[in-house]
Formats: structure tokens, sequence, C-alpha cells
């Protein structure tokens, strides 16, 4: 009888361990996330839209950029924009993506394909989803690198 009343008192603390966390995070919804990307957008001054997509288009000095909300992992915090590359060989946009990509913080260059459109994100895992506000700034600065990276590479002559 002693060696389950042990049993049982382990349980109860190891098990509120791991139920108390929980039970202390807000649970966040798409809804939310949508309100308070919005709003701190429209504070910045930037004029959001949520797309047909759910994602939150703005602008930055004219470019289209989204912040994409995964409903499946509500940490994670994405900044995505695209833009097509005209009359580049797939083999140097690639290796520019790769320069970029080497050079930069946090954020990524990708291609499509057939290498015709380069996207350009920056991934965070955030504790709070409202933990955002702070490295916005920042993020979109290091995507405008990435992006600067990109384009300077794309000029040099290899």
């Amino acid at each position: 009888m002693a060696k389950i009343c042990k049993i049982l008192l382990a349980v109860l603390i190891f098990g509120g361990f791991f139920i108390f966390p929980a039970a202390a995070q807000q649970e966040w919804t798409k809804a939310d996330l949508q309100s308070i990307y919005v709003e701190y957008l429209r504070n910045e001054g930037y004029l959001p839209v949520i797309d047909i997509d759910g994602d939150i288009q703005f602008k930055v000095a004219g470019d289209n950029y989204f912040i994409i909300i995964d409903e499946n992992d509500l940490q994670f915090f994405q900044i995505y924009m695209g833009f097509s590359l005209g009359a580049v060989t797939a083999e140097d946009a690639l290796n520019a993506a790769n320069f970029s990509n080497r050079r930069s913080k946090v954020v990524k260059v990708a291609l499509s394909s057939d290498g015709t459109v380069a996207s350009i994100t920056a991934e965070l895992l955030l504790d709070k989803p409202t933990d955002f506000g702070p490295i916005f700034s920042r993020a979109i600065s290091l995507m405008r690198n990435a992006e600067n990276n990109f384009m300077n590479q794309l000029r040099e002559p290899l």
C-alpha cells in the first residue's frame, strides 16, 4: 500500500510539471493573431489587409509583404515576400540565393522549381505571439538586406 501511495504521489508531482505550464499559456487562434498583427501594422503606419488565404498583406517601399499564420504552429512567425526574376538563368539565381543565404541572418532566399521566382522569408519562433512587435522592424530590415545581397550578386559578373 505504501508503495502504491509513493507511486501515486510521484505521478501527481511530475504530472503537475506538465499540466500547469500548459494551463498557464493562453490559447491563441488564427483570428486572434490576425487581429494582433493588423492592429500593430496599422499603428506603425502600414495599411494591412487580410487576403483570401487569411494572410496579412502590407507594403514596404512599394513591395508586397505577407505575415503568414500557420494554424498548426501559432508560435511560428513568418514574414514572406516574393518577386519575379525575369530573364535570369536558374544557375545565376541559385548562386545568388546561396550567396545571400550565407550572409543573411534569420532570413532565407528560396527559388521556385523553375528558377523564375524568388521568395524571401524571415522565420522566427516566439514564446508568445505578441512578442513579435519589438523584432518586427529588425526582421524587415534583415529581409531587405537579404534581397540586396541577392540582387547585388545577380549583377556581379562571374
